[in-house]
């Protein structure tokens, strides 16, 4: 603030002070260092050159600068401290300072100053005061009582023989819906922006009694554990309200020794300020008060708010994505899921799928209903019967697969059952990829709605297909062989191929073998 240049133009004034309205609070009397500046752009243009009054100018912007690069810190409210306005007038502008009393020394909340207009210059002693009063308590009406440092206005409220003009009994009348009590101090005791009285307002209280906190303090066990015991406290007595309440002073401030009635209560003030988080929470109440577990009890308090619940943005741990393993033997992990409903083709409306984890050989069974009964019987007749039991079996959490009879039928051949979470198909990956490529193969090939008579043609069709990740097609890696597809050409003499591969070897040998005829016995059925 040192370094800004004084404005040469009525602009750059402007912009000036536009820019300190922001700090009024914290400068006393800031109205009255204004006042020759506000005067510089009495009837000026904003791109006139401010040579008019140029040495009052220039030593008002000095001391406005000064004033604000020495600022006054304001203080935050304390509970049970005392709270004055002081208000002050004088010929060109009024002020007032709103202040509490703590440990014997003044701390200053706030500043108001404004600028008199020029008809009210004019205006008497007393209407100078009593418009100093008005919009101080106007402009600090959360407060309840006012004072000023008028003699005569001490009694203006309850002397009914002067004529009082409208403006009079409309301040007045304002000033009455806050304080009955207006007082007078001597000029010796106005030691704030010349202000001559201080009376005292009510009591500020912001939700802890602490005459109340006190009497419990006698009877809490709590508290006298405390008393006897040897821990890293410095406890010492306070009166207030006259009771006694215990305080812990190793802190450097007296924190209040809160009994467990209170203790809720004091979470309750403190967070709900601003309902900050945990840490900052057991913080604040820590360096205010003290009580045995304060800490896990604070942040227990502070997690079950429901208030930072509803309102704050929780950050959630997303697991790492882990990939199944896959089992060197065939068919024994399956993932198994239902398709539909479906549009009716010759009485079915579902798809019983199932694939296998190893040779991915899908099968797509079609189903009347969904039961339990009629997904368990298709899957013994269409895989169970041609591959065998199963070690593992992944499905999702539909009522088909979470069914009673579903795990009994499981325990029987111990099938090891996994369900994935609930609203996540990601867990049960390959079987709903394998979904849509059903349904884009469907969609494609089909003329009309008999849509079952399709399905072993699209079957064939995906078990013959070469699958890219595994360089075979699912026949293959179950059969050892191709299938042959319709419109194949077949050549009887071509029975070998290069080997390459361990698969190429294993598809060599199933290429080269063939059936051998049934053998008799040479042996005798008995041993002699």
């Amino acid at each position: 603030m040192e370094d800004v240049p004084r404005p040469s133009t009525v602009k750059g004034l402007q912009e000036f002070l536009r820019m300190i309205n922001f700090y009024h609070r914290f400068i006393s009397h800031a109205a009255s260092l204004l006042l020759p500046l506000h005067c510089a752009l009495q009837k000026s243009t904003p791109r006139q050159v401010l040579s008019r009054r140029a040495e009052i100018d220039n030593n008002a912007f000095t001391s406005f600068k000064a004033a604000l690069s020495e600022a006054t810190m304001l203080s935050h409210p304390e509970p049970e401290a005392h709270i004055f306005l002081t208000s002050d007038a004088s010929e060109q502008a009024v002020g007032a300072v709103l202040e509490q009393y703590v440990q014997g020394v003044w701390q200053p909340l706030a500043f108001f100053s404004k600028r008199l207009r020029t008809p009210e210059k004019k205006y008497s002693t007393f209407d100078r005061e009593l418009l100093g009063l008005y919009p101080a308590i106007r402009h600090f009406r959360f407060f309840l009582s006012a004072n000023s440092n008028h003699k005569p206005l001490v009694g203006a409220k309850s002397k009914l023989s002067d004529p009082w003009s409208a403006r009079q009994q409309r301040h007045l009348a304002f000033i009455s819906e806050f304080s009955t009590d207006i007082r007078h101090v001597s000029e010796k005791s106005n030691v704030v922006a010349d202000c001559l009285s201080r009376a005292a307002l009510s009591n500020v209280i912001l939700g802890i009694d602490y005459g109340a906190m006190a009497a419990e303090q006698a009877e809490d066990a709590e508290v006298k554990t405390f008393q006897t015991a040897i821990t890293g406290l410095q406890i010492r007595p306070y009166q207030i309200h006259n009771s006694t309440l215990l305080c812990d002073i190793s802190t450097g401030l007296p924190r209040p020794l809160v009994p467990r009635s209170f203790q809720r209560q004091v979470f309750e003030t403190i967070h709900n300020l601003a309902h900050p988080s945990r840490k900052s929470t057991v913080k604040l109440v820590s360096q205010k008060f003290a009580w045995h577990g304060l800490k896990k009890q604070v942040s227990q308090w502070t997690q079950e708010c429901l208030a930072c619940q509803k309102s704050k943005i929780q950050s959630h741990v997303h697991s790492p994505v882990i990939n199944i393993p896959v089992t060197s033997k065939r068919f024994s992990h399956l993932h198994i899921d239902l398709v539909g409903p479906l549009p009716s083709s010759e009485g079915f409306s579902h798809l019983l799928t199932i694939i296998d984890r190893t040779t991915h050989w899908p099968e797509a069974v079609p189903l009347r209903s969904t039961s339990t009964t009629d997904c368990a019987r298709a899957f013994i007749r269409h895989w169970i019967s041609r591959f065998g039991v199963p070690l593992d079996l992944t499905s999702d959490r539909g009522p088909q697969f979470a069914s009673t009879l579903w795990n009994e039928i499981a325990q029987q051949p111990r099938v090891q059952l996994h369900r994935t979470t609930a609203y996540h198909p990601q867990s049960n990956g390959l079987v709903e990829r394998f979904h849509r490529t059903l349904k884009a193969a469907l969609k494609a090939r089909l003329q009309g709605p008999n849509w079952a008579d399709e399905l072993p043609w699209f079957l064939l069709g995906l078990r013959t297909a070469p699958k890219e990740d595994l360089d075979f097609s699912d026949a293959e890696l179950v059969y050892g062989t191709t299938l042959t597809v319709p419109g194949e050409f077949i050549d009887p003499s071509s029975k070998f191929r290069p080997v390459c591969t361990p698969n190429d070897l294993f598809y060599t040998k199933f290429k080269n073998l063939s059936p051998f005829a049934t053998a008799h016995h040479k042996l005798p059925s008995v041993v002699p």
